[in-house]
């Protein structure tokens, strides 16, 4: 009998560093384009270090890696930080590997609330709806649906290893990598090395070689600074929190630095639900509310354990005093 062959083959490792906004998902969709192309390739490492960023560009990557992972392996490998739209990245992987103080987790939108119009504010509208988007509460709902999505993308991938409810899942936890595996939001401890060994097995190959493809050659931009310490980019830097605004809501892990007990925080499920007692009703502006002429609202002042652990449920934030959004990046 003729001896059996061994089969080698590239795994290649591709990285998904910093804040998560148009360029970085472009850049990583097109790697990742071009792995599959390749037919040499039959395993991938995504090497992540994100604290999250736009919910689009975030969705845009989760979609190009459930695409490769239909194809070939893929193991996703925790750095500093996969939290937020980072995790909705990594979810489709085959599994996801972290080291014991890598954070997980924080499966929630982020969005800063739109400016109010008043009637007559705005002049030569093309359209009855030309003004929907400013109004708050069907923004919230806009934000519920995001919610939903990115709960229902965890869930469907990663949903018989998961050890949470849905109900757990939704309260945007962060957790430890130690943590992460015990609940099921991650498959075990590990480092870069343990990720490309199980991509390598995923594939069958007997011996493989490496393959690093660099997404960018810019220069990778981090909210979290554990995050941007933990980067080996040649080229890195920490921007500031309102970095996203314009880009939309988010999948954006937020810190103390970011949302402090001063910002408002409305949760998206409560504030689309019945209007609650003790609220006014359009045209007044009531100590509740904070906000003038909307129905249905509800602000509630975040707490200590909120800015302290950077956790946040599905929220919208209102800047309590600055125009700049502190509150949100």
């Amino acid at each position: 009998m003729a001896p059996t062959r061994s089969r080698t083959a590239p795994v290649a490792v591709v990285t998904l560093a910093g804040t998560i906004d148009g360029e970085t998902a472009t850049a990583v969709t097109g790697t990742l384009e071009r792995v599959r192309d390749d037919p040499s390739v039959e395993a991938v490492v995504l090497a992540i270090n994100s604290g999250g960023g736009s919910a689009t560009a975030s969705e845009q990557l989760y979609l190009s890696v459930r695409r490769t992972a239909a194809e070939m392996p893929v193991v996703a490998s925790i750095d500093a930080s996969a939290a937020s739209g980072a995790y909705y990245a990594a979810a489709p992987a085959d599994q996801i590997v972290v080291k014991p103080a890598s954070t997980v987790g924080s499966i929630g939108v982020l969005a800063q609330l739109p400016q109010t119009v008043e009637p007559n504010q705005v002049v030569g509208a093309s359209g009855p709806n030309k003004l929907a988007g400013s109004d708050v509460r069907e923004f919230l709902y806009i934000i519920e649906s995001l919610q939903r999505a990115f709960v229902g993308a965890v869930i469907d991938n990663r949903g018989e290893e998961i050890d949470l409810t849905r109900s757990q899942i939704e309260q945007a936890r962060v957790y430890s990598g130690g943590q992460a595996v015990e609940n099921g939001l991650a498959d075990r401890l590990g480092d870069r090395t343990t990720a490309v060994r199980l991509a390598a097995a995923g594939a069958e190959l007997d011996r493989y070689r490496l393959r690093r493809l660099h997404a960018t050659n810019g220069t990778v931009r981090f909210l979290s600074r554990d995050a941007y310490l933990a980067s080996d980019a040649d080229r890195r830097t920490v921007v500031d929190d309102d970095y996203l605004l314009g880009e939309g809501p988010t999948f954006l892990m937020v810190s103390g630095l970011y949302v402090s007990a001063g910002d408002r925080t409305v949760p998206a499920r409560r504030a689309t639900s019945p209007r609650p007692a003790n609220t006014t009703r359009n045209g007044g502006t009531n100590e509740t509310t904070g906000v003038t002429g909307q129905d249905l609202v509800r602000i509630t002042e975040t707490d200590g354990s909120v800015a302290g652990h950077g956790a946040v449920q599905t929220v919208a934030v209102r800047p309590a005093t600055t125009a700049s959004g502190g509150g949100v990046a």
